[in-house]
């Protein structure tokens, strides 16, 4: 593939739902894994990434775009499966069943964009 990677393009209503997400992730990777290095720097890129969102937002453009970098991206990749597996074990069958074709969907997103 030449150049760069295209931008990660979300609308507000997904751009608010992967807030979420990562807000998730980051009280449940603080209170059930290890303090690593690994989970330091992928909550550390989360939370970067979270901020720079956050402010996308704030700015009432219907769609968002964020370029993002590998490090960033093998972040997401690790926060959706993490989150895969804590939704698949905690949610009822409704938000469980949602949550989880999101997740996929982002997941299947990242590995055909970024690789």
């Amino acid at each position: 593939m030449t150049g760069s990677p295209p931008p990660f393009q979300l609308g507000r209503e997904q751009a608010e739902r992967l807030l979420q997400y990562m807000q998730d992730y980051r009280r449940s990777a603080l209170a059930s894994m290890p303090p690593t290095h690994e989970r330091n720097t992928t909550l550390r890129l989360v939370q970067a990434l979270q901020g720079r969102l956050l402010a996308q937002l704030d700015h009432e453009q219907a769609q968002i775009q964020l370029a993002l970098d590998t490090e960033e991206v093998t972040a997401l990749i690790a926060m959706t499966n993490s989150l895969l597996v804590l939704y698949g074990e905690k949610l009822d069958a409704v938000d469980r069943a949602k949550k989880i074709t999101d997740l996929g969907t982002l997941y299947a997103y990242l590995r055909r964009n970024y690789g």
